[in-house]
């Protein structure tokens, strides 16, 4: 597994690069527009060029490009569903221009008089992404992320995640699985050995071949609370075990990226994070039954 963080944008792409070098990172993530909304910034080629070219230099990627929060592609407001479409095509696109390899989504939202099953929310959310796919034909694969269930989120559990990322191509259409999210929908990483089952779980469901991101996140909520609030890695309630299950499960794709979306509470909060996770990745010896790590 490849480590790195999310980071800012502000005062562009190279110095987005130079802070992702400083801190050591293997990857990392941005958002290549605010997640607020508006209009985007055109992308300012020699600073891209010069971005690509340091991370290049320091063998740093995939770089990664997260879509903005306020996308519902699950929305009964047309207005609203047109816009999160041409929001996440052109993110699809500035990817391209930015040399990143994958663009993650969160999903949407059901209206509260709609089943629990989310069934009709799904029903838009593919023909939502339906729309994109045909106006972004490139090389940048879309990744969907599970969330924690919060309110009237869709796409927690893996059986509507697959729902979704099954009616689309292999290449254009994948998973981003975030740790904090699936502990808030009731998945228990805190156990190793549950987490391997989980992992076990997900590839049954969803296939890890669809699995190109992980967001290392911990939770400062408890089990099964559909809440979404990151903690550092092992601070919180799923902990060092869980995630050292994680990191080193053999059943991964090799370099994975897996990215911390951590407190920025403290000036060494970043460098801290990927501290421990370098700290937790182990020279692999497995079972090959249970792919759990034998220490």
């Amino acid at each position: 597994m490849r480590f790195g963080v999310h980071l800012s944008i502000q005062g562009g792409m190279e110095k987005m690069a130079r802070a992702a070098i400083g801190l050591g990172c293997e990857t990392v993530q941005v958002f290549s527009r605010s997640p607020r909304g508006g209009k985007a910034k055109p992308l300012v080629p020699g600073d891209v060029a010069r971005m690509k070219q340091l991370l290049q230099e320091h063998d740093i990627g995939p770089l990664v490009v997260h879509a903005p929060y306020f996308i519902n592609l699950a929305s009964t407001e047309e207005s609203k569903r047109a816009y999160s479409i041409q929001v996440l095509a052109e993110d699809l696109l500035r990817a391209e221009v930015l040399g990143a390899g994958f663009v993650v989504t969160h999903i949407g939202h059901k209206r509260p008089d709609e089943p629990s099953n989310g069934e009709q929310a799904l029903s838009r959310t593919i023909d939502s992404l339906n729309e994109i796919l045909d106006m972004y034909s490139g090389p940048v694969k879309l990744l969907l992320e599970n969330t924690s269930g919060q309110g009237q989120e869709i796409g927690s559990t893996f059986e509507a995640l697959g729902k979704l990322v099954h009616v689309f191509p292999l290449d254009r259409v994948g998973t981003c699985f975030d740790t904090c999210h699936a502990f808030g929908q009731g998945y228990d990483l805190s156990d190793p050995y549950r987490a391997g089952e989980i992992l076990q779980a997900y590839d049954r469901i969803l296939g890890l071949e669809t699995l190109e991101v992980i967001h290392l996140n911990d939770s400062k909520m408890g089990l099964g609370s559909h809440r979404d609030r990151h903690q550092h890695v092992g601070k919180g309630l799923i902990g060092l075990e869980g995630f050292k299950e994680i990191i080193n499960d053999p059943r991964l794709k090799p370099g994975i990226p897996g990215i911390m979306e951590t407190p920025n509470d403290s000036p060494t909060a970043d460098e801290d994070n990927l501290s421990t996770a370098r700290a937790l990745r182990l020279a692999r010896t497995t079972g090959a039954e249970t792919g759990h790590v034998k220490e």
